[in-house]
């Protein structure tokens, strides 16, 4: 299983020998992910190259045995704080997911509001046109009526009339033949007298049945009269309903017009908000890298002051936690010490060698990072968020790599101080008594190292001016977005107010010329059959009482009284 371990050692006492153990912090699951483990040491020798305080990564058996070769744990570590970095960002993704899907369930509710109310409008408008159909139905029924009744009265007024023709032409014959017996001086016998007074009683008959034909026709005409009085209501009503339909046909162009240049508006403010909002987080990334830079130097610069105060033996505890029994050391064998030295010698060497191969490393850590700032500065906005990101990644592992060295420099100086003490007393056994370490161990040369760390902080100092200099600017900036951008939202606040009030209206308007059309296709369905009946029946009426005129123009019974005194003449003589 996979382990997170800090070395840590511990001097062993008057042999001056080092213990190394490892420190387990975390172990790695099977699903990838770790977990803490409480305080739990464990002796090793395999990790005496590294410093003291070191982070690693190891991998142990059942049994606690290292399987495997010991590595630094900064690029594991670093790949961890990526994938962590990689989830941040999925979890904000879907966050922002969520968020969207709450909107649109929002969206299609208020939708659904509004379809359920238009539903109910709509329903309300057909309850009206039914009302309106069964009220047509019913003036229906009533002009068939009075279609059937006129029909009637048609047919009876036709037989009448046939009847009332032949009589007529009968009583036109028998009125010649009268006029030719007069002109003759002939008179009737009694039996034909009295023939001739039946026919004429069986005409004025007739004349009584055309007054009985008059009046049904006059009630049949009143009747058709007040169909004609609520279809001209009606008909105006269409009118009306035709005339509204034309101006809410207009206002719902002219508002559908407005709100298409608003929604345009909009959109192009959108866009505009986007490339805003997108620099603004080119900007706020960038002082954020800016930022975690300046903080990361700030503690490079006085851990590398730390380090040179140390390096200098100007520290107060440059001992560290290191005791040493000077009476043991002057009380052991003299060649017991020796050994002791030497080996101390032989250690610091090995030690010394791996601290300048790591500051080696960090030096093209450092030149690394530099060339991709060099680089940052020069491409654009878009390419600079890929390379912010490699820029992050690269200074995460430079201070892994620096945090580490930490430790491996306290160690390094630590032991130095040891082999130090150790040497002035084997010096003085040996009756030396000006002792001059630096000559005696010149193969173990520390100033490279001073050296390279004094150019380093130079560098980090300068390097915090002009991060100093670009934060501000970028603060600036950042300023100058923030402000645009407010603007910006707020004109888009407004214009979706405006668009969500100009869009009920819409609706209104639209709801009202449904309403309308419906209305008016409604009456055009149901007023054209009825104004084709009330014609045709109009016309027929018309036709009946022209020929009742007619007939009562000729005056029939004035007509019967003049044939009866003709006969009472010519019964007389």
């Amino acid at each position: 299983m996979l382990y997170l371990a800090e070395i840590q050692k511990q001097s062993k006492g008057f042999m001056g020998g080092v213990e190394t153990k490892l420190k387990l912090i975390a172990c790695q699951r099977n699903d990838d992910s770790w977990s803490i483990v409480n305080n739990e040491f464990l002796p090793v020798e395999e990790a005496n190259d590294f410093g003291d305080g070191a982070l690693i990564v190891v991998n142990l058996g059942v049994n606690r045995q290292i399987q495997g070769k010991i590595e630094l744990a900064s690029q594991k570590i670093v790949g961890i704080l990526k994938n962590f970095s990689r989830l941040l960002e999925k979890t904000k993704d879907q966050e922002q997911e969520i968020g969207q899907w709450k909107e649109s369930l929002a969206i299609q509710s208020e939708e659904l509001s509004r379809r359920q109310l238009e539903m109910e409008t709509r329903l309300e408008q057909v309850e009206q046109m039914e009302e309106e159909f069964e009220q047509f139905e019913q003036q229906r029924a009533q002009i068939e009526a009075a279609r059937a009744e006129t029909e009637k009265l048609k047919q009876e007024f036709e037989a009448k009339s046939a009847e009332l023709e032949g009589a007529w032409a009968q009583l036109q014959g028998q009125q010649q033949n009268l006029a030719e017996q007069l002109q003759q001086s002939k008179v009737l016998d009694p039996t034909q007298a009295t023939e001739i007074k039946n026919k004429l009683t069986s005409l004025r008959s007739f004349t009584n049945v055309g007054n009985s034909l008059k009046s049904q026709l006059d009630l049949a005409a009143g009747a058709i009269k007040n169909q004609e009085t609520i279809w001209e209501s009606y008909s105006g009503n269409l009118e009306q309903y035709s005339q509204s339909l034309l101006t809410k046909r207009q206002e719902l162009e002219a508002n559908g017009t407005e709100l298409a240049n608003k929604k345009q508006q909009i959109e192009s403010l959108i866009i505009a908000i986007k490339e805003t909002e997108q620099q603004l987080g080119i900007e706020q990334k960038s002082l954020e890298v800016k930022q975690e830079l300046t903080q990361f130097l700030d503690l490079e610069c006085n851990s590398q002051n730390q380090i040179l105060q140390m390096l200098s033996g100007t520290e107060s505890d440059a001992n560290g936690n290191q005791k040493i029994d000077i009476n043991q050391l002057e009380n052991m064998p003299l060649p017991n010490l020796e050994a002791i030295v030497e080996n101390l010698k032989k250690d610091l060497e090995k030690v010394a060698r791996f601290v300048n191969d790591q500051e080696e490393e960090l030096g093209w850590q450092c030149k690394a990072v530099e060339e991709l700032e060099a680089k940052i500065e020069q491409v654009g906005e878009f390419e600079r968020l890929s390379l912010e990101q490699e820029l992050a990644d690269e200074r995460e592992a430079k201070k892994m790599l620096d945090q580490t060295l930490v430790g491996q420099r306290r160690s390094l100086k630590e032991r130095h101080q040891v082999l130090l003490e150790h040497s002035r007393v084997l010096k003085r056994r040996h009756g030396i008594v000006d002792f001059d370490f630096e000559s005696e161990i010149k193969d173990i040369d520390l100033e490279p190292i001073k050296k390279g760390l004094a150019q380093q902080h130079e560098k980090l100092q300068q390097r915090q001016q002009e991060l100093a200099a670009e934060v501000a600017q970028i603060e600036q900036s950042i300023q100058v977005l923030e402000t645009k951008l407010q603007q910006q939202l707020n004109q888009k606040n407004d214009l979706e107010l405006a668009i969500a009030k100009q869009q009920e209206d819409w609706q209104v308007l639209n709801t009202d010329v449904i309403q309308l059309q419906s209305q008016i296709d409604f009456y055009d369905q149901q007023l054209k059959p009825l104004e084709a009946a009330k014609n045709s029946l109009s016309n027929e009426i018309s036709q009946m009482e022209q020929l009742l005129a007619n007939y009562f123009a000729d005056d029939p019974a004035k007509a019967v009284e003049e044939i009866e005194g003709i006969i009472n003449q010519l019964t007389v003589s």
